[in-house]
């Protein structure tokens, strides 16, 4: 018995290509311009592996590239670093695909919010 194989038929599988960064939220201890503090909204809005927003604020007077970090009810938590910020401004500029999650939420008198930032492309 013989089994005929097609060789002419090709499947094309497409792997999206992943950068992952791994940081911290900065400012957490600020509170935001409407008077709402940062520490209360990470205490009862952010839980580890929740899914984050940023949002790049281009009219920040200290620094043009900043990008503000949301709770998934999008109150502001903080910022990413200067550096993270230049990294990642591009890829939300583009519209790229970015997953952002909570890794970790720890603190005692002042809590501090670490995160996982996904760029797909």
């Amino acid at each position: 018995m013989r089994i005929g194989l097609n060789l002419n038929v090709a499947k094309i599988i497409k792997i999206p290509s992943v950068f992952v960064y791994d940081t911290k939220v900065v400012g957490v201890s600020k509170d935001n311009a409407d008077g709402s503090s940062r520490q209360e909204i990470i205490r009862q809005e952010v839980e580890e592996d929740d899914k984050l927003k940023l949002l790049a604020e281009p009219d920040n007077p200290y620094d043009k590239n900043a990008v503000k970090v949301l709770s998934k009810n999008d109150n502001q938590i903080g910022y990413l670093n200067k550096e993270m910020a230049e990294t990642i401004l591009p890829a939300i500029k583009n519209e790229t695909e970015i997953h952002v999650t909570a890794k970790w939420v720890n603190g005692e008198k002042l809590l501090g919010v670490g995160l996982r930032i996904e760029l797909v492309s």
